[in-house]
């Protein structure tokens, strides 16, 4: 008999968990109206205003192209703007628009309540051991 490619192969785990993880958040930030993942976008160009479309692909670990497809809905709905670069024209610097800047601050309540159903189901400890460890993972 042999062992299920569930128990053994660690993509099928990370990507169980990623989902499970995935779930808690997107059912908090829907009150807000928005996506964990474009959550996730307005804080980093939030807390980095004039990152550019390559820093922010980096940050977020995703392609350009996956990127781009991220920060439609964002544009559409005006929340991110941009505008060249004054040392390169062809480099685009994201900020948020004042819509994005309420958005956020309408979002974080719920992604703090997500943040503490999480560190509840897991523990505090156990929480931070897991997100230290997910980031050194991609920092190698």
């Amino acid at each position: 008999m042999s062992t299920p490619v569930a128990n053994v192969c660690n993509c099928f785990a990370a990507r169980k968990a990623a989902r499970f993880i995935t779930q808690i958040y997107e059912r908090h930030l829907q009150k807000a109206g928005i996506t964990g993942s474009q959550y996730t976008i307005l804080t980093v160009v939030r807390s980095r205003p004039g990152i550019s479309m390559l820093e922010l692909a980096e940050e977020l670990g995703m392609d350009r192209t996956s990127l781009v497809r991220a920060l439609k809905p964002l544009y559409r709905e005006a929340y991110i703007v941009d505008a060249p670069s004054e040392t390169d024209s062809r480099k685009m610097l994201l900020t948020l628009s004042r819509a994005g800047i309420t958005k956020f601050e309408e979002s974080d309540p719920h992604w703090r309540a997500a943040q503490q159903e999480w560190n509840n189901k897991v523990g505090s400890e156990r929480a931070k051991a897991l997100r230290e460890e997910l980031i050194s993972l991609t920092e190698t």
